[in-house]
């Protein structure tokens, strides 16, 4: 008789899961961040961090703001979508974030030392370091972020709970080092509500503060509420007004969902005067004085200069041409292309200008600017047509030698997870990213512009010390562009 062999359930179970692993397609990987650790001397141990950069950073262009955020294994993934989403609704600035992980002593790391009460000191020994963590932030982190990063002077503190707290303490003892805070359900309790007392004093001492602080509570117990009800009526009575700062009671959250609501809530109250300005309604007003006064005192609160969206810009300015204010379009133009000086769409813009005014040498002179810039631009080609003007783009492709081209070929991240191929075919270099880019010559023109052959797409390399290409960015269109590290 032949014998049946019994397989254990959970074998079965292991072989099914295995053919069902096989079975799953393969695709690429989305990285949202990068770890890494810095060997800190004040804290004596290695302390981790994670960066999150805004899809168009770029090492070598404009600066981007930095949003240091406690608690960082825990918030990290929510909060860079929240950024990332602001981002590309025009509603803050290109911001990256430095997350900063808890060690395996939260409460050490993030509490202020306790002053008042010692039956908190003896439960918790370990409590207090808050300042020590703060030293480390300011002396080691900070610094290191800056010397390899691309950063504006512009930074935030978001904390959530104990990290709430670690944000009001740093307001108190390092008021320089951040421009805005976000405060989430802080334990303002602590210490039986010792900080509040400070931050009465604080303000008293410093007439003068500025920034912004930003505050939050759920639906949570009476101590918890009532502290920080406590805390805004002292930010009432003696905040200055150079010092904006808002609470939110957040019924609908608990303190664990807090978060989410709180950081995206946050930014948009801090960055209001960033975003929500409207061109036309200034410009109405006040003419350029009008948008030169409200650039100024964007600078004066976020300690940068903020430039006007180049697409919104170029829209009021085809307003205005279209109501025939030629000279008014011409001067928002100007404007834009003061800002966005590398852009070949301001250039083509204030070519039509000039043409619809009837001056052509000034039309010719931009629509050829522009074409310096992208030679891909056909509207500027047919313009100076129409002008009596022939203009041959690829007039200007320069020859690249084997060895320079080889430089270029690899794989770079693209948009939407997808890959950008550069390789080099019978000499000549050829790109595609399936399957939005098919294969297409990659034609190279003076002052490192790429440009592909069948699509009106601008690339611009990017290069390490060593000459090395590192990545790239890619001009899409008008206010549109993406970027790339070099993968392999």
């Amino acid at each position: 008789m032949k014998l049946l062999r019994i397989i254990p359930l959970s074998c079965l179970f292991l072989f099914s899961f295995a053919i069902y692993l096989q079975a799953q397609p393969q695709g690429l990987p989305i990285t949202l961040g990068q770890s890494f650790s810095i060997q800190s001397e004040i804290l004596d141990e290695d302390r981790p961090y994670m960066v999150y950069l805004p899809e168009d950073y770029d090492h070598t262009g404009d600066p981007v703001a930095v949003m240091y955020l406690m608690d960082g294994s825990g918030h990290f993934l929510h909060t860079s979508g929240i950024v990332d989403f602001l981002i590309h609704q025009n509603r803050i600035p290109e911001m990256m974030i430095v997350a900063i992980p808890n060690t395996n002593d939260r409460t050490r790391d993030l509490t202020p030392p306790i002053e008042l009460h010692e039956a908190s000191r003896q439960r918790m020994p370990t409590a207090g370091g808050a300042n020590k963590t703060l030293a480390f932030m300011k002396d080691e982190l900070m610094p290191h972020i800056e010397a390899n990063y691309n950063t504006n002077p512009f930074q935030m503190l978001v904390g959530h709970s104990f990290g709430g707290i670690f944000v009001v303490n740093c307001l108190l003892t390092q008021p320089e080092l951040f421009d805005a805070y976000i405060s989430i359900s802080p334990s303002l309790w602590w210490d039986q509500q010792h900080l509040i007392t400070k931050t009465e004093l604080f303000l008293e001492e410093n007439p003068d503060l500025k920034g912004y602080f930003y505050m939050t509570m759920g639906n949570e117990r009476k101590e918890m509420l009532g502290s920080a009800m406590k805390m805004a009526a002292v930010l009432e009575m003696k905040a200055p007004d150079s010092f904006a700062w808002d609470f939110k009671i957040m019924e609908e959250e608990t303190h664990g969902s807090i978060p989410h609501r709180s950081t995206y809530d946050g930014l948009e109250a801090i960055f209001k005067d960033w975003y929500s300005v409207r061109i036309g309604e200034l410009y109405q007003e006040g003419g350029m004085e009008a948008l030169k006064t409200y650039l100024a005192g964007v600078e004066e609160k976020m300690g940068y200069r903020k430039k006007l969206s180049e697409s919104s810009l170029n829209r009021f300015g085809y307003q205005l041409m279209r109501n025939n204010q030629l000279g008014k379009a011409l001067e928002i133009f100007q404007l834009n292309a003061q800002q966005y000086p590398s852009s070949f769409n301001v250039f083509d813009s204030m070519g039509e200008a000039y043409m619809k005014m009837g001056n052509q040498e000034q039309a010719i002179s931009n629509y050829k600017k522009s074409l310096d810039l992208h030679p891909g631009n056909q509207n500027a080609v047919m313009m100076l047509q129409e002008m009596g003007e022939t203009y041959d783009p690829t007039t200007t492709q320069i020859k690249l030698s084997t060895k320079k081209m080889k430089q270029y070929v690899g794989e770079y991240s693209a948009i939407r997870g997808m890959t950008l191929h550069i390789s080099l075919e019978g000499g000549e270099l050829m790109a595609w990213a399936d399957p939005m880019i098919t294969k297409q010559k990659l034609l190279a023109f003076p002052d490192n512009r790429f440009m592909l052959s069948e699509m009106n797409i601008l690339l611009e390399f990017s290069y390490n010390d060593q000459e090395e290409v590192i990545g790239y960015v890619a001009q899409m269109g008008i206010g549109q562009t993406a970027s790339g590290e070099k993968l392999k």
